[in-house]
């Protein structure tokens, strides 16, 4: 793994891409990072260069030389496919470099709180739209050279999220003494859950497609969406419809109110084709279904700011695990057939909620 940026690189990729201006003038700042390991650079470059800034994304891969890193393997499938995803000018893989499209600062989840819902629910459209591009251009446009095929939501995968959250979030940073056969029985209830998800037919999916992974640029509606972008997509794989639409709408980081998630789901299906309508299932179903993503995403979410708190410092995160709590507690009240999950689950996401809630960096 490399650690630090190597500065000669950098500055002999920018003296390839900018030829006419100075490398050495070049301003480098580093940018605040999400959960992921990478490490991104904004590279302000001066007089001479057509671009006045461009993003250096570190990677801590390793990769071979036969082999492809995952980021530019999925961002091919989605450049094809139409999604706006930020440009590649370069990639220097001795230096673990990629030379990036500047996407600016504005998450969505800025613009909606800056904006508010109704200001932003525009954009939600949109990123519901680029959503059913992902799924069925995107779907189409892989081929056997592409990663995410190999890789997929299944029930493995699935338990593997769930076994997350008890290690990292319940054990670790819960400190939740939880007997393994508590744990077991836990596991069981979540079985037929997460086999109906695994079951429903596969597209390409995200993987994490929520308001921190998408950039805007600009407020207004352009062809092909470019007034967005969506990041942090290597990790993408085939999975169920209803993914990344939970996702979204069931965002750790923006809590929607009830009536634009009911209508985001609504535009989903006037958008969607028929063969992912066909994949969505039953229509009177389709609210279920989608709790039943949301169940497991957010658990997972859960887990991954566990793991951010207590392994890796970053406490920040912990303010999002009560907003994400109040997601569960709604799904489950809203879902009889998650009684006995719940009975048993909610007394532990309560705990967690209020510990996280104490201990919030101010």
């Amino acid at each position: 793994m490399k650690d630090r940026l190597d500065l000669a690189a950098l500055r002999a990729g920018l003296a390839a891409l900018f030829p006419a201006a100075d490398p050495t003038a070049a301003e480098v700042s580093e940018l605040a990072g999400d959960a992921s390991t990478r490490r991104y650079y904004r590279v302000r470059t001066g007089s001479g260069a057509s671009l006045p800034s461009i993003v250096v994304m570190r990677y801590p891969d390793d990769v071979p030389p036969e082999a492809e890193l995952p980021f530019l393997n999925v961002h091919r499938y989605l450049s094809a496919a139409g999604v706006p995803v930020p440009a590649v000018y370069r990639s220097d893989p001795g230096a673990n470099l990629l030379f990036l499209e500047d996407a600016g600062d504005t998450m969505l989840e800025d613009a909606f709180r800056d904006r508010g819902e109704g200001e932003c629910l525009p954009l939600y459209e949109q990123c519901v739209e680029i959503l059913v591009r992902i799924q069925s251009e995107g779907t189409r446009a892989l081929d056997g050279k592409a990663i995410p095929p190999r890789l997929s939501f299944d029930v493995p995968k699935f338990t593997e999220e769930i076994d997350f959250f008890f290690e990292h979030a319940v054990r670790e940073y819960g400190a939740i003494p939880l007997p393994d056969r508590e744990e077991r029985a836990i596991g069981d209830l979540f079985l037929p859950f997460l086999e109906r998800l695994s079951a429903l037919p596969r597209v390409l999916s995200h993987r994490d497609y929520h308001s921190r992974n998408v950039m805007v640029l600009g407020p207004g509606k352009v062809p092909g969406h470019r007034n967005l972008r969506v990041l942090d997509f290597q990790d993408a794989r085939m999975g169920n419809v209803y993914y990344d639409l939970a996702s979204l709408l069931r965002d750790s980081y923006v809590s929607l109110p009830e009536n634009a998630v009911d209508h985001l789901r609504y535009a989903w299906r006037h958008a969607a084709t028929a063969e992912l309508r066909n994949a969505a299932g039953d229509d009177g179903a389709f609210a279920w279904l989608f709790d039943l993503a949301a169940l497991q995403r957010n658990v997972k979410a859960i887990g991954t700011f566990g793991n951010q708190a207590h392994n890796r410092g970053k406490r920040m995160y912990l303010r999002f695990i009560p907003p994400t709590v109040a997601h569960l507690r709604g799904n489950f009240e809203r879902n009889p057939p998650m009684r006995a999950l719940a009975g048993r689950l909610l007394p532990i996401l309560s705990a967690l909620a209020e510990k996280a809630a104490a201990e919030i960096p101010a």
